[in-house]
């Protein structure tokens, strides 16, 4: 249901001290609209009294900046000015006016605006006589209280790590010096080495074709705007000159509407096979690679894998949690500011993984999911940060300049990088805000984690994972920034057409 609110704010009384200091309040009256999720359309009028006063203002400012010949700077006579500096001087008001008068009423209604309103200031004219009015729409924080927590019980996978996974592990490590030999006799198996065209297809119609892709055969394949979940399956045995077809999935976040979260056909034209021929691991090669022994390298893969399960269990954790945090506090977000706000989410996303120690490979595959689903991604990302904001907020979480150091600080041990040159590309990247987010984030889940109940379960290996830079859509992933700007103006034409038919 549209609520409405009036609101008149009238010029108060100040003490010279006061008034020295503060800017003169504005006198105006608000009308404030729900527009939409978290956003309010807001309609303000400035009496005569109070442009007569601005007016005045921008006179005198006008009259010691003021440059005209015959008279020297402050003595030009107040008619002339007037007169000659007529649009200047309105241009002035309507604009002081409208940011001051903007300003006032965010503080005024605790607005808590969450990016800057596009004021049209060419659309607004102030008026010879009578009152000046103008609207603006502005997005606002989601209103919500800050959920309870104590209650929750989290569900923390865990497991113990085997010989096998030790032998996988190093397996996978020696494959960084394997050589890529033809395979002749036999049909493809997981790990080999494939080449194929790869043809999606939608009711027996082309869509797009991926001419001779290399990717190693593995449970699942994933491309920029989707993904193959049988892939390994499906490839099994598959030899040189056949075809194998399967489902593909288009994520929403397709350059084509017509694709998103569709299934489709991907066949798969097999052109080549190759298999990884391991190194021999002899005193030569372990001494290359720095170690003495095949027990030794064993060993360092074995820290590698700990280091791994743990960053798995954290990151599951925090995913139960925000599951049940999200669920608590539902609430809606404006389109055209997921879409806004895409690309900063998957920066930030990417950080966060960098810092959960996750491998390149794990990275590379789950931001390709997250770029192939980039609008729910962006959805979850802005709940997570405004409900471990308002958690942080009514707990006085703060980061302070020593919580950043400290980040830092880990950061460049991670990188083997000096502190200071992780600052300098952090500030390069413009990341420094994103650092403190995820800083803010990181305090908030842990003080929650201390307060909430653990309770442990049998973790859920992940599958292998294969990531491509093909897309199934032609044109790749959508542009979000050029989406929001085409549904903001089809949403401002909407309006423009209600408002002519009214």
């Amino acid at each position: 249901m549209t609520s409405s609110e009036q609101a008149v704010v009238t010029e108060t009384e100040q003490d010279s001290v006061m008034d020295a200091i503060a800017p003169r309040k504005i006198n105006y009256s608000a009308e404030i609209t729900e527009s939409g999720p978290c956003r309010k359309r807001i309609k303000v009028t400035i009496p005569q009294e109070e442009i007569s006063l601005q007016l005045e203002d921008s006179i005198g400012d006008m009259k010691k900046e003021a440059q005209v010949p015959g008279f020297r700077p402050g003595r030009v006579p107040r008619v002339l000015l007037q007169r000659r500096f007529k649009k200047e001087m309105a241009d002035r008001v309507k604009t002081n006016l409208m940011l001051a008068t903007l300003e006032q009423v965010e503080k005024d209604h605790k607005l808590n605006l969450i990016s800057q309103p596009q004021l049209d200031f060419e659309a607004v004219s102030l008026p010879d006589t009578g009152s000046m009015s103008f609207e603006m729409e502005v997005e606002v924080r989601p209103d919500f209280e800050a959920p309870a927590f104590k209650e929750l019980k989290i569900k923390r996978p865990t497991r113990d790590l085997t010989s096998e996974d030790v032998d996988k592990q190093y397996r996978s490590f020696l494959e960084r010096y394997a050589d890529l030999v033809p395979k002749e006799d036999t049909g493809a198996e997981m790990g080999d080495l494939v080449i194929a065209d790869l043809v999606f297809t939608r009711g027996g119609e082309q869509v797009n074709v991926a001419k001779d892709i290399q990717f190693r055969v593995q449970p699942e394949l994933r491309f920029q705007d989707g993904s193959v979940p049988s892939c390994g399956e499906t490839l099994l045995g598959v030899k040189p000159g056949e075809k194998r077809t399967t489902k593909a999935l288009v994520g929403t976040a397709s350059a084509d509407p017509s694709l998103r979260g569709q299934e489709i056909d991907v066949t798969f034209e097999v052109n080549d096979l190759k298999f990884l021929r391991l190194p021999e691991v002899n005193e030569d090669f372990l001494g290359a690679i720095g170690f003495d022994t095949e027990e030794e390298l064993k060993d360092a893969l074995k820290e590698v894998l700990q280091g791994r399960l743990e960053s798995s269990q954290r990151q599951a954790v925090r995913n139960d949690l925000m599951n049940q945090l999200i669920e608590a506090v539902p609430f809606d977000l404006p389109r055209d500011l997921v879409n806004r706000q895409t690309r900063d989410t998957m920066r930030k996303r990417v950080m966060d993984l960098r810092e959960s120690g996750l491998s390149e490979n794990q990275i590379r595959a789950r931001e390709a999911e997250l770029r192939a689903n980039a609008f729910e991604a962006t959805i979850r990302g802005l709940k997570e940060y405004f409900i471990l904001d308002k958690i942080a907020t009514s707990l006085d979480i703060k980061v302070e300049p020593e919580d950043l150091n400290l980040e830092i600080a880990r950061m460049a041990e991670r990188e083997d990088e000096s502190p200071r040159r992780i600052r300098a590309r952090l500030e390069r990247e413009n990341s420094m805000d994103f650092l403190a987010i995820q800083v803010l984030e990181n305090k908030t889940i842990d003080y929650i984690l201390e307060n909430v109940t653990i309770e442990d379960v049998a973790m859920v290996d992940e599958t292998e994972i294969e990531t491509l830079e093909e897309s199934a859509s032609p044109g790749g992933l959508v542009d979000a920034a050029e989406e929001a700007k085409a549904e903001a103006a089809a949403e401002a034409a909407s309006e423009s057409e209600s408002e002519n038919a009214s």
